[in-house]
């Protein structure tokens, strides 16, 4: 959530001159994350404020952006607390804002948290595992354009960036996900986020789970791999050392609405790896494009952390 595109007063006014939102009060870009442009907008109508959070989409064109946001809308349905996009006069909820793809939807309750305790990891896992159980109906998920295909495909042109030490971990750790890729198939498959950090969660003053933010990687997976994303980085500090008590929530959580089958359980830790090697490569790849093009109050993340998961997930 970095803002990449710059959007004046009557670029915001014109947009919404599309809804029946009332008029612009206030507007400011999002500084947090680092995929897609996103501005807080805050509007009055008939006296009283309403805010909301308008998203240029950076990477995706338009059928894809419909692809994913069709998860958004289904989960809603389901009564998830997910940002849904919000339709305009015309019925049509998908528009073209400085020629990128825009949507806008009600700005969700709750805060972000910068350092999650055990009772956040408990929360956000009985949280995952019903948005695991409401996708599942919903069909023609999409595929991972970031998972095991991609990690070999990219491994090649990202490998010069690399240190010789580690350049070693990264065909190590491709050649076991390689020899282990009949386990990963073997796993529940379903819906998955594919993104759930930290910053892509909201939490309320009773340290309830107000939203699920970003479902804009959302993608078929296997169902654990979530689970170890959010494991990576809610449960462990800068370094992969976890933290008391953070992974057991996380874990409890999760398996008091959906519990783990045998394969899961016994498959852990080789989905913690892939998830640390997914996002190494992914940061390691944000970093390349980054330097060639920077974007307006761009987050960039840094790729060492990643890798240094990767080898603690080694031991």
């Amino acid at each position: 959530m970095s803002v990449y595109t710059s959007l004046s007063q009557s670029d915001t006014e014109a947009f919404l001159a599309r809804f029946e939102l009332g008029t612009l009060v206030s507007y400011k870009g999002i500084t947090a994350g680092i995929e897609n442009t996103n501005y807080f907008v805050t509007c009055q109508q008939q006296g009283r404020q309403s805010e909301y959070v308008l998203t240029l989409f950076e990477h995706h064109n338009s059928s894809e952006v419909r692809e994913f946001v069709r998860l958004a809308h289904h989960l809603g349905q389901q009564g998830l607390q997910v940002p849904a996009p919000l339709a305009a006069r015309d019925g049509e909820w998908l528009h073209s804002l400085k020629d990128k793809p825009a949507i806008i939807c009600p700005r969700l309750p709750g805060e972000h948290i910068h350092d999650p305790q055990p009772q956040h990891c408990e929360a956000i896992g009985r949280a995952l595992a019903e948005l695991h159980l409401a996708a599942l109906p919903l069909h023609n998920r999409r595929s991972d354009s970031r998972g095991f295909d991609w990690w070999l495909a990219i491994s090649p042109e990202l490998s010069s960036d690399l240190t010789r030490e580690e350049q070693r971990l990264l065909e190590d750790e491709l050649r076991f996900q390689t020899q282990q890729r009949s386990q990963w198939l073997s796993l529940p498959q379903g819906w998955i986020h594919g993104d759930l950090f930290h910053d892509n969660a909201l939490f309320t003053a009773d340290g309830q789970v107000g939203a699920i933010l970003d479902l804009y990687n959302a993608c078929d997976g296997a169902l654990l791999y979530d689970l170890a994303i959010i494991a990576n980085d809610w449960c462990c500090d800068i370094n992969g050392d976890w933290k008391a008590g953070c992974t057991e929530a996380l874990l409890n959580g999760y398996e008091s609405v959906r519990p783990l089958n045998d394969a899961e359980k016994n498959n852990w830790n080789l989905v913690l790896r892939g998830a640390a090697l997914r996002f190494w490569l992914s940061r390691l790849l944000t970093r390349r494009i980054q330097q060639q093009q920077a974007g307006e109050m761009a987050l960039q993340k840094d790729p060492a952390e990643f890798r240094n998961k990767l080898l603690r997930r080694h031991c």
